[in-house]
Order: C-alpha cells, then sequence, then structure tokens
C-alpha cells in the first residue's frame, strides 16, 4: 500500500511535535496533559464534592505536567484561580475534544453519566468517582435510585478506566450494588496542608460548651439529633452554632422552635472559608452526626486545626478516626451518646500526634501524585491492542503468512500474465510503478523479473534516499501529470493503492487518464468502498461515516497506519489524504478495463482494472 498521495499539493502540515510532544522510549508521553473535572456543581464553599475537587486541583496544578480544567453548570465562589467554566450539556462535546482524560464526579447525576457516553464515543480515557450514594428518600425515590444503580451507574463504572474511592469500604458497597469497576484506585478526601490559619482572631461563639456544625442542610447530616441532643444533662449549657444552606433549614427551624430551643441553636448560613476558620477556632468542638458520608472533609479540616470533634459511628468518619488515632466518635442516632461525646471532646484537646496523622495521611500534596501517575498511565498508547495486531498481519508485506502478503500474491496472476505478453511481443518489459515500492516487487522472484528483463521505474512525488539497485528505477514527479511521457510509452502501468489517495474527483480523473494514456497495459488496484474495514485507519465502517465524525475520530486517537491528529487542520487532511472509490466509479475511470473485485470471506477487499 502506498505511503503517500499523488497528483495533490499538500497543505504544510504543522509537526506535531510542536503540538503534541512525542512518546518517550517508555511510553509515557512527554507532553502537558489535559484533564477536565465535570460535576454538576462547584461550590467549595457549601459542597464536600467540590472541596475534593478543588483540593484535588490546587495540588495537581503545581505539576507542569498537567493542565486541569473543572466544568459544571453550577458555579459558586471558588477563591482561587483555577480554571472553572460554567457549562452543561451543550458545551461538553467541545470540551471535552479539547482535553486527553475526563474525570467525572458525582453518583447517580446525569450530566456525569451524559459525560461518560460521550467520552467513550470520542475515545476520551475515563475516571470516575462516585463520592457517596445516599439510599435515603422515600419507596418511589429509592426504586429509582436501585433502577439507576442496576443501569446507568453500572455501564459507567465499567466504562472508566478506573473508579476512584475514599476509603476502601466503599468497595464492597460497590459489590453490593452490582457495580465492577475495572480498576478501583483509593484517592480519600484531603485537605492542603498549606492551609493557613485566619489571619484575624477567633470568632469566640456563646456557649458552654460552644458547639459547631459546618455542612450541608441536609436529612442525611441528622442534624435534628444534634438538637435533640440539647436536652441532655452534658450540653444543658450548650449553643449549637450552625453554618451551611440547604433545603432542610425550614424543618430544622420548625423542630428548634418546637423544642424551645430557638435561643441555643443559631443558624449562620453560608461563611466564607475565613470566617468559617474564625468560628472554628473560637468554638470548643464541632460535631457531625451524619448517617452517611463518603469521607467528610470536615474532620481532616478540624483535627488539622486543633479542634475536637464528635462524629458519628458510621464508615465514612471511621476511615478517617481510626486512621489517625481519635476516639470522638458515638453511636449513630443514640441522642445520649451523642451529648456525652460532644461534651467529652470539649473538655479535650487534639493532641500532636493526631495532628501529624492527618498531615502525613491525608493531605493532597501527598495523595495527588498518585492520581496524577494514573492519569499519565491511562493516555499512554496500549502497543499491540487488537487493532494494532491486525493493522500488522493486514499490511505487513515483509511477513509472508501475513494475510496481505497473500492477497497480495494471489492477485499476481494477471499482472504475471501482462509480463508475459510483453515480453513475447517486445523482449523486454517496461514498467512503471506510480507510487510504488521496491518492497512491492518481493511477490514476483528476482530471477523471474530477470529472465524477463523486467525493468521498472518507481514513480514518487518525493526522491529515494538512496538510487535503488536494478531493475529499478526511480523518477520524482506528479502522478496526474506525466508530460514527459509519450503516450504507450510503458508496455505496463502499473499502481497499487495510490488512486484513492490523489485528492478531489478532478484529480482522480487526472490522475487515471494520464496512467491510461502512457501505458499499453494496465493494472490499477485499489480498496473496494464497501469492504467494511477501512483499510488505513483498520477500522470497521470508518470510511461510511459523516465526515465530521471522522474528523472527530481522527482527532481522539491512533487508528490503524494514521497517528492521532495534533489539530483540527491536520485531522482534516488525514482523514480526506483516502476516499476510497466504488466499483462504478472504477468502471466509470476506466470504461474499457475489466474490473475485477477481490474478496475475503465472501465480503469485498479490492478492485483492480485491467485493461483489455
Amino acid at each position: 500500500m502506498a505511503a503517500r498521495p499523488f497528483c495533490q499539493r499538500r497543505r504544510p502540515v504543522r509537526d506535531p511535535a510542536a503540538t503534541t510532544p512525542a512518546v518517550t522510549v517508555d511510553g509515557v508521553r512527554d507532553m502537558t496533559l489535559r484533564v477536565l473535572h465535570v460535576s454538576k456543581e462547584f461550590e467549595p464553599l457549601s459542597s464536600g464534592v467540590a472541596r475534593h475537587i478543588q483540593g484535588l486541583a490546587g495540588a495537581i496544578r503545581v505539576d507542569d505536567q498537567i493542565r486541569l480544567t473543572i466544568l459544571a453548570p453550577v458555579i459558586g465562589e471558588t477563591g482561587s484561580d483555577l480554571d472553572v467554566r460554567q457549562g452543561g450539556y451543550r458545551r461538553l462535546w467541545s470540551v471535552l475534544g479539547e482535553h486527553d482524560l475526563v474525570h467525572v464526579h458525582g453518583a447517580r447525576t446525569p450530566i456525569a453519566a451524559f459525560t461518560s457516553v460521550l467520552a467513550v464515543i470520542r475515545g476520551v480515557p475515563l475516571v470516575y468517582t462516585p463520592h457517596c450514594y445516599y439510599d435515603t428518600g422515600n419507596w418511589w425515590r429509592r426504586l429509582l435510585k436501585r433502577a439507576w444503580d442496576s443501569t446507568v451507574e453500572r455501564l459507567m463504572v465499567r466504562a472508566a478506566r478506573a473508579v476512584v474511592l475514599l476509603h476502601k469500604g466503599w468497595e464492597a458497597d460497590l459489590a453490593r450494588r452490582g457495580l465492577l469497576p475495572r480498576q478501583v484506585l483509593i484517592i480519600p478526601n484531603c485537605i492542603d496542608e498549606r492551609r493557613q490559619p485566619a489571619d484575624t482572631g477567633p470568632v469566640q461563639l456563646e456557649g458552654a460548651p460552644a458547639l459547631l456544625s459546618i455542612g450541608r442542610l441536609d436529612p442525611v447530616k441528622r442534624l435534628d439529633d444534634v438538637i435533640a441532643a440539647l436536652k441532655t444533662p452534658d450540653l444543658a449549657h450548650a449553643v449549637l452554632h450552625i453554618v451551611g444552606q440547604g433545603h432542610d433549614r425550614p424543618r430544622l427551624e420548625a423542630l428548634t422552635a418546637q423544642r424551645d430551643l430557638t435561643s441555643r441553636v443559631r443558624f449562620h448560613g453560608w461563611q466564607d472559608d475565613g470566617v468559617s476558620q474564625r468560628m472554628m477556632a473560637g468554638c470548643n468542638a464541632m460535631v457531625l452526626a451524619s448517617e452517611r458520608e463518603g469521607m467528610p472533609t470536615v474532620i481532616l479540616e478540624g483535627l488539622l486545626s486543633g479542634v475536637p470533634m464528635a462524629c458519628s459511628d458510621i464508615e465514612g468518619c471511621r476511615a478517617i478516626t481510626d486512621a489517625v488515632g481519635w476516639d470522638g466518635v458515638f453511636a449513630l442516632g443514640d441522642i445520649t451518646d451523642l451529648g456525652a461525646c460532644a461534651a467529652r471532646c470539649a473538655q479535650s484537646q487534639v493532641p500532636a500526634s493526631v495532628v501529624e496523622a492527618v498531615r502525613q495521611g491525608f493531605t493532597w500534596q501527598r495523595k495527588a501524585a498518585e492520581l496524577v501517575a494514573f492519569y499519565q498511565q491511562a493516555v499512554r498508547p496500549r502497543p499491540a491492542g487488537w487493532m494494532k495486531r491486525l493493522t500488522r498481519h493486514l499490511t505487513d508485506y515483509d511477513n509472508p503468512r501475513a494475510l496481505g502478503t497473500r492477497l497480495r500474491t494471489r492477485r499476481i496472476g494477471p499482472l504475471r500474465d501482462m509480463i508475459e505478453q510483453a515480453y513475447a511481443h517486445h523482449g523486454h518489459v517496461n514498467v512503471l510503478d506510480v507510487g510504488g515500492t521496491q518492497r512491492y516487487w518481493k511477490i514476483l522472484p528476482a530471477a523471474y523479473l530477470a529472465s524477463r528483463r523486467v525493468s521498472i521505474t518507481l514513480l514518487n512525488t518525493t526522491p529515494v534516499r538512496e538510487p535503488p539497485l536494478p531493475p529499478f528505477s526511480t523518477l520524482c514527479a506528479d502522478g496526474c501529470d506525466l508530460s514527459q511521457f509519450e503516450d504507450g510509452a510503458f508496455h505496463i502501468v502499473h499502481s497499487n493503492s495510490v488512486i484513492e489517495h490523489v485528492g478531489s474527483p478532478e484529480r482522480v480523473e487526472r490522475f487515471a487518464r494520464e496512467l491510461v494514456r502512457v501505458a499499453e497495459r494496465y493494472f490499477i488496484q485499489t480498496p473496494d468502498f464497501w469492504c467494511p474495514l477501512e483499510p488505513h485507519c483498520m477500522t470497521p465502517f470508518f470510511h461510511w461515516l459523516p465526515r465530521r465524525l471522522r474528523i472527530r475520530l481522527v482527532r481522539r486517537a491512533a487508528l490503524g497506519h494514521w497517528q492521532r491528529a495534533a489539530d483540527h487542520e491536520q485531522a482534516e487532511l488525514i482523514v480526506d489524504s483516502a476516499r476510497l472509490l466504488t466499483r462504478r466509479q472504477m468502471q466509470v475511470l476506466f470504461p474499457t478495463a475489466r474490473i475485477i473485485r477481490e474478496r475475503i470471506l465472501g465480503l469485498p477487499k479490492s478492485l483492480i482494472a485491467l485493461s483489455p
């Protein structure tokens, strides 16, 4: 198969190395890796998922090899200079095209599912962090969640190169739901070890003790348990300060009034990081009574700041408290135990060993490198995949056992007949091979070519580096313009898998006309348009797809003989470099020729135009 088109002046193509650095010998791409993070929202001041993404992005950003973008339909105050873009479903396709890998966040979210589908279509490696599966709600909501898990969620988990879980306990949870990831990475919620205390002094909170809760106001957080605990003897003089916003606030306010605790429960609403840190410094203890958590960042932030934490005894909290040696946990739903634990924590201090354990085990600076390494591995070219093996089997013409070699040998019969007839008539045979190579002619024994006094002129658009040995000679010329030769100048004109590369229909017609003009006999072969496997990119049905979609596919991946395009312009050149022809088109180009259709397993493979 010819390596380059003829009869077409190529537009200059930028060197791919100028935009996409090469692959090093160990297979790791020496390039800036473009990573897209997608979530349904990015509001770090009120969302644990967004806070996770923000911390991870901030740590990854220091790596010069990673360029990270965050896309979300809803964006809040970020307090950082990260590349955050607001956009939803309409922007996903184009933004995905700008990135090498996509990392989606949030279980059972439509935008995460839609992003995953588009990533699979575009061939963009996918990483998925579900964070947490909440199974609360009325019966029909729980039924919908189970249906989602058994369909959409299952497909997302299988499509992801890796599923990132916040702690080991989630592996059993996924298995219980029938979710079986290909690979699991454990990347816990972390915090920035460079986190600085508030510049100004603490906000001294009222209460003895002063208890603080920071987070989303949602029934799953069970703040009603904390409010109820204010009635226990241990917290008779305590005041609960609630920072956060959410749809559960009206219910909690009504419950506070119902229990006659309005003076001892303060709703502060949303507060920025600076104010929240000052309030943490001014409280006696923080409380987290949730029934379900992925891995609560607020515990890490509290302990690292030296604030005692009273946490419900659930797996998400235990993943932190057990790891750092903190015993401030109470039985979920046990109001008396909650009150006693909160009072005990308020009278204690966080040991230095616990603070150091948080710093060593749960800071982004120590965990982000693991995820970066996986990002780089996920976009690494996969050697010897099925497509590469198929490509070698079909087109390794140096291998006599390759299918391509055997097909060429089988088709050589008509060409050999032409050589015999020309030799009988002229006593020698001069062949013009347009787009030819010396390697191709190994299909005929050198002794046979010598016995028939065959001389072969290899015509290509670029000069060869070294002069060929007899019986070959070379010529640099345009296959569409053979005006230097008279009519019938060659006994045989041969062309193998070249005509499909010459460009526009007008160029193809000129190419065919010139070959017929300078030939006494001709042998013109080209892949058949109706062969299901496109022979250049080795991708089934590729040439039957709309041109726009073919360009997008070439932008996203290396296909067969084609390297991945560095930009849109190069993708257009690659796609347009091969225009397969039908049998009818070949008959129009060579009206007096006999068109032979080669088949393999009954399917069309190639077309050969033989002069009469």
